[in-house]
């Protein structure tokens, strides 16, 4: 399993935060990610194995969004703090996960072309 999960100090840009969360997440609502960083509770918790045949031919890449989400946060000033599985880690380490998922997947479509040829 590859969960991300995302631990948010509550500060001064909660507003901005919040609005951030529910761009990427629409499910959650306000109240319940307001008291999430209030308890200090992970905010938002993502599958990096998730999956959804209609994003997939709509060309949606979730896992992009999300490292999107992770920018737009950061930018706001909010403090974020990332755990892979568990435990935490670094943004950078976060960036290599999905490099090393992305250049995986690109490797098999590869293969899949090569041997349908």
């Amino acid at each position: 399993m590859n969960l991300v999960q995302l631990k948010i100090q509550k500060d001064a840009s909660l507003a901005s935060t919040i609005k951030i969360l529910r761009e990427f997440d629409s499910s959650l609502t306000i109240s319940e990610i307001r008291q999430k960083i209030e308890n200090s509770d992970f905010a938002i918790t993502f599958d990096l194995n998730h999956y959804d045949v209609v994003e997939e031919l709509q060309g949606v890449d979730r896992k992009l969004l999300f490292r999107d989400m992770i920018r737009k946060l950061c930018k706001a000033g909010a403090q974020v703090s990332v755990y892979l599985n568990g435990e935490t880690a670094s943004l950078e380490q976060l960036d290599n996960r999905l490099n090393t998922m992305h250049e995986i997947a690109r490797e098999v479509e590869e293969d899949i072309d090569r041997e349908s040829e």
